[in-house]
């Protein structure tokens, strides 16, 4: 694929109420995630590998933690004199009330960043996916078929993954999209859109003129769901590892995921490394006590307790006689001497005491809250 035949455009994600703390100071794209990265970095390292050299970020509120992660773009080598990594900031609509009224209102204050891209494709794509796949291969497919609109999807197998507000897709064995359906009643395997969509851009233009000349500013329903009869959309289907991160135990569950080796693989190594924003730390330390099995734990790390099945992010303390089984623990926090965590998700910079308990559940884990003291 030449470079800049697409431009990225990356939402990352507002106020998703069943994130809960995890996105009370932050948007659903800078959410940590596995030991060292935020959840933007998945779809930011695949545009890259793709050749996109023009991503634009939209944001929305709560974007200071996510600024901070993405700098100048260079840890993605989007730090360009023409092009790279451009974030685009919040704005007050012509009501004066507040933030944007959805996606599409957002992409008209921008046309004219889209338009002056010599892009041919704009590839639109939410910040809550973790997946590694080949969006150049995505990219070409839709150049080929001739098709107005292509979305990424995956089969779902099961009504718990898959999640919230899913956008379900029937297509045919052409792969043109014939249905799509807003969580809809679970009857079995299903397509779910993982949130990227690839459009020409004056067509995409086109369209955005036209819903927000009429007052419709939804990305998924007004334009995918609403013009489905009217478009040719088709689908691109993904086989592999894919994840949706749209509540607390999806979240949970994806980061327990990369305890599989298997999983590991496939979304590191596959299509290209997953790139983030570099820091450098000490090795971990372990105590002569110590005692981990089968966990992820990042540098930087002081551990002399016990870690079970578990993700431990950078510069956590984990004292003698603690015991983490189960759980995610982000950057800077520290677990007391003989305190228990089990099934839980400790936000930055906390502190657990000295002998406490915190006990969840796999499908309901206790989830503290950035700076907290418990």
């Amino acid at each position: 694929m030449r470079e800049n035949k697409a431009l990225g455009i990356i939402l990352p994600g507002g106020d998703n109420e069943q994130m809960g703390v995890l996105i009370e100071k932050r948007t659903v794209g800078s959410i940590p995630f596995g030991g060292r990265y935020r959840m933007i970095d998945f779809i930011l390292s695949g545009m890259v590998h793709a050749g996109i050299w023009d991503v634009g970020v939209i944001t929305r509120n709560k974007y200071e933690s996510l600024m901070d992660h993405l700098g100048n773009g260079s840890d993605w080598d989007l730090a360009r004199k023409n092009g790279g990594l451009t974030l685009l900031p919040p704005f007050l609509h012509q009501s004066g009330s507040g933030a944007f009224r959805g996606e599409i209102e957002s992409l008209a204050t921008y046309q004219g960043y889209i338009r002056k891209c010599e892009a041919a494709y704009v590839v639109l794509a939410n910040a809550d996916i973790v997946t590694s796949f080949d969006l150049d291969a995505v990219i070409e497919r839709h150049a080929q078929s001739g098709a107005d609109l292509t979305i990424v999807a995956n089969t779902v197998r099961s009504r718990e993954d898959l999640g919230e507000r899913a956008l379900v897709l029937t297509a045919d064995g052409d792969d043109h999209i014939t249905d799509i359906a807003i969580s809809p009643k679970w009857q079995g395997p299903c397509l779910r859109s993982l949130g990227v969509v690839v459009i020409e851009k004056n067509l995409l233009l086109r369209q955005i003129e036209d819903l927000y000349s009429h007052s419709r500013f939804s990305l998924i329903q007004d334009l995918i769901q609403g013009r489905c009869g009217d478009l040719d959309m088709r689908v691109y289907r993904l086989d592999g590892y894919c994840a949706r991160v749209q509540n607390i135990v999806s979240y949970y569950k994806a980061n327990m995921d990369l305890l599989n080796r298997e999983v590991r693989e496939e979304l590191f190594r596959q299509y290209g490394p997953v790139l983030t924003r570099v820091r450098d730390e000490p090795p971990v330390k372990y105590g002569l006590e110590a005692n981990i099995s089968n966990s992820l734990v990042a540098d930087g790390c002081i551990i002399e307790g016990t870690v079970e099945h578990s993700v431990i992010f950078r510069g956590v303390k984990i004292a003698k006689g603690a015991v983490v089984r189960n759980s995610i623990v982000m950057r800077g926090t520290e677990i007391g001497p003989n305190a228990s965590l089990s099934y839980g998700i400790v936000d930055r910079n906390c502190l657990i005491q000295e002998r406490r308990t915190l006990a969840g559940f796999e499908t309901y884990p206790v989830v503290i809250g950035k700076n907290s003291v418990v």
